[in-house]
């Protein structure tokens, strides 16, 4: 079972836009065009058999992707597009062995059409694995990169005209942005503090006192410290941005000076905290400050911005982890 958390609003009619359009380009459109741009980057890579070129766009891929995970708010816009980032990315939601499946593939003489007819099989961890394990420059190697590079750029497409189609919700409604955007940041945060860190240094319910850094989210590539990185970067946006009105301003329109700041206290040292990190880190002292950082920007948000500016929270159960 895994806990879904849904945020209902009550009590508080917002005057103002939770988030104008300005922030709408400046953070939901430009990640997504930025993760577009890099998926294509790994496919001129692959086509051209240059493997470094493609591993050096992959690190850009993780962050340009997790900058679109943090904020995925399609979901909530139309509920057609709930399972789109499942097809982009299986991180803690997919209990399979790709890597066998993979291997079995390439050495098989299955047309590739029908070999890789699983999501799970052209989603940005198969891609780590075929990438930092196999030699891009045998031909089905290749061939298999390459449907799953294009896989990814064209979920991303999706995405982004999804978005283009369904802001107007999401601009529409006060209540329904400023929730659905403080629910993401209160979910988002518990998966980075208890899978992204917790699970490999040991403090997560699931693992604990049983460090291991081979259950970092990208340990074949070494980019598990590149994804937190994103994902606070991603947080900043959102809630401490000089650019555009965001959802700290709001906050303090409402009198949650004393909240937001503390949650942008909380957000700063973590960011600070993983500043200097590598993936070696992850199960050392380094990455239980990390853990403790991120542990107390969730309770920021989830505990004080919640009730502060009246959303009740209600923590449902869901198949699944």
């Amino acid at each position: 079972m895994k806990k879904i958390i849904v945020v209902l609003t009550l009590f508080v009619s917002f005057a103002a836009s939770a988030v104008n359009q300005a922030f709408f380009d400046g953070v939901i459109i430009a990640n997504t065009n930025q993760a577009i741009g890099s998926a294509t980057n790994i496919t001129n890579s692959i086509t051209k058999s240059d493997q470094q070129a493609a591993k050096a766009n992959f690190a850009n891929l993780v962050r340009d992707w997790k900058k679109v995970e943090t904020t995925y708010l399609l979901g909530d816009l139309n509920e057609d597009y709930l399972d789109t980032p499942r097809y982009v990315d299986i991180f803690h939601g997919n209990n399979e062995d790709i890597k066998s499946q993979l291997d079995l593939i390439i050495e098989s003489d299955d047309d590739l059409t029908y070999a890789l007819y699983k999501h799970s099989h052209k989603t940005i961890n198969a891609l780590e694995y075929v990438l930092f394990t196999k030699d891009i420059t045998n031909p089905r190697v290749k061939a298999i990169a390459l449907i799953i590079s294009k896989s990814i750029a064209s979920y991303l497409t999706e995405i982004l005209d999804g978005y283009h189609t369904h802001q107007a919700k999401f601009l529409k409604s006060e209540q329904f942005a400023s929730a659905v955007l403080l629910n993401t940041l209160v979910a988002g945060t518990y998966k980075l503090k208890e899978w992204r860190i917790g699970d490999v240094v040991g403090l997560s319910k699931k693992y604990k006192g049983k460090a291991d850094n081979r259950r970092a989210e990208y340990v074949l590539s070494g980019n598990s410290i590149n994804a937190i990185k994103a994902i606070l970067q991603t947080h900043q946006q959102v809630i401490n941005s000089k650019n555009y009105k965001d959802f700290g301003d709001i906050a303090r329109e409402y009198k949650a000076n004393a909240e937001i700041d503390t949650a942008i206290s909380h957000l700063n040292k973590s960011i600070s905290n993983a500043k200097d990190m590598v993936d070696s880190d992850l199960d050392s002292a380094k990455g239980v400050a990390l853990f403790n950082a991120t542990s107390q920007l969730m309770t920021s948000y989830y505990i004080a911005l919640m009730d502060r500016l009246g959303f009740v929270s209600k923590v449902l159960d869901a198949d699944g982890d």
